[in-house]
Formats: structure tokens, sequence, C-alpha cells
């Protein structure tokens, strides 16, 4: 009997290591703003992102370990690497991200808006795009080569701001925006609305699927489930507009999969 229990007890030792290890067990999440908050400072950005970090994590018992990436080609370029557990990023790079082996398992509620706007009376030569590969540039080109507007000169910023200083300063006539910045800017009554932008799904919580579906479905219940505060914070890290969180995976990417086919990416 007693070497009955000194076995046993020497099987609940050996154990314990791996318990202490599956409850130290770190989540790594990487967060792509979007070409309008590419910039934001890191400080700012870990304090804002942080408690939606940290209601994912809590929900597998995780400590949360977040990366920012300034770029697109930095997302891909971590993608390769696999180190990462979950991305949030917008839907272009989302679908890129899917292509290698993550799941949707929920998106922010409001659907993804932009428009192309144009300075009033002057004809457009040339056209100011964010970041190539971005949401905002294969949107654009896709509505543009729609509207027979296939002759324009393109020009890639990286952000936002940028391709509404290029318009204000006339290297380029038109611009692809997201709508809060692009009604700012048709406020001032140089610009207008020239092409809205086909509306698609918006910013992806994507999960890799080394996650088993639990854990995914834990993973997105803790997103839809993120406090009024916790939302609001996070407002301060994304360029879109974020009032919560739906359950989504199903998430449908055609119409963005056809705009970056058509785009030649």
């Amino acid at each position: 009997m007693r070497r009955r229990s000194f076995l046993a007890g020497l099987t609940i030792l050996s154990a314990l290591p791996l318990v202490a290890h599956a409850a130290g067990r770190d989540l790594r999440i990487g967060i792509y703003p979007g070409t309008g908050k590419a910039d934001i400072l890191m400080g700012d950005f870990r304090a804002y992102a942080m408690p939606f970090a940290q209601a994912l994590a809590s929900a597998l018992g995780a400590t949360p370990k977040l990366t920012l990436f300034r770029s697109i080609r930095s997302v891909m370029g971590s993608l390769k690497s696999g180190r990462l557990d979950l991305y949030f990023v917008p839907p272009s790079v989302a679908v890129a991200v899917l292509d290698h082996d993550f799941s949707p398992i929920a998106r922010v509620r409001d659907q993804a808006t932009g428009v192309l706007v144009r300075r009033k009376g002057v004809a457009v030569k040339t056209v100011a795009l964010t970041e190539k590969e971005s949401w905002l540039d294969v949107m654009a080109r896709y509505t543009l080569k729609q509207n027979k507007h296939d002759s324009m000169k393109l020009l890639n910023f990286k952000t936002q701001d940028e391709v509404a200083l290029a318009m204000q300063r006339d290297y380029a006539q038109a611009g692809s925006l997201r709508s809060k910045l692009a009604n700012e800017l048709v406020a001032k009554d140089e610009f207008e609305i020239w092409h809205p932008l086909p509306t698609t799904p918006d910013f992806t919580l994507m999960a890799s699927n080394r996650l088993s579906a639990a854990e995914q479905g834990k993973l997105g219940a803790a997103a839809v489930a993120l406090t009024p505060a916790a939302t609001e914070s996070l407002q301060q890290t994304i360029h879109s507009k974020v009032t919560g969180f739906v359950i989504d995976k199903e998430t449908d990417y055609k119409m963005i999969k056809q705009a970056i086919s058509e785009a030649g990416y």
C-alpha cells in the first residue's frame, strides 16, 4: 500500500511541471492597425490594445504577448515564421492570413467603408492610394477599373494622412480614403465624393488552426463579450469603426479576393 502511494506521489510530482507550463502559456497576438494608424506610438499602442489582449488571453488562462506591425510586408514576414496564435488585421490582410492555416473566429460588427475623393473642377490624372495590398488600395484599383479609369497614374503612400496631404498639395487630384477621413476632407469644400468603394467585412480576428476548435470558440466569445471600456480602448489603435464584435467563422472574402486578383497582387 505504501509503495502504491509512493508511486502515485511520483506520478503527481512528475505532472506538476507540465501543469505549471500550461498555466503559464503565452497567447501571442499580432495587430496591424491599418493605414490610418500605422504610425501609432508603441507606448500608446500597448496601453490601448492591452485590455483587448488581456480579455482574449484570460479566456485560455494565458498571458498576452502583443506584436505591433507597421506594414503589410511585416505581417507577411511573420506569417512565414508561424509564431503567432492570433492576428487582428484589416480585411485584405485577413485574406493572406487565411492562406497560412488560420481561421476567422470573429470580426468587428461594422463593415469596411471607403470612397474615392477628388478635387472639384479639375481633371483627374493621378490617384493617391495607401500601402500596396491594403484594403483601400485593392478596393480603389478595383473601383477604378470598373469605372473605366484604367489609364490614370497611381501613387502609393504609407498612410491615409499622406494620401490626404498629397491631394491637398495637388500631387494627386484624387485619393482613396476611409469614410471618416474622406468626410473631413469633403467638409473643406475643395473636394467631393467621386466613387464609393464596395462594402466588405472589416477587421477580423484570425486564429491559428494549431488551436483547438474549443479554444477558438472561447477566443471568439471573449471578443464578443469585450467590455465597452475595452472596446473604446481598442478603437484608439485602429482606423476603422469598432462598436463591438460578432462571431463570424464564414466571413465572405470573395469581393476582396477578386479585387486583389484584378489588382495583380
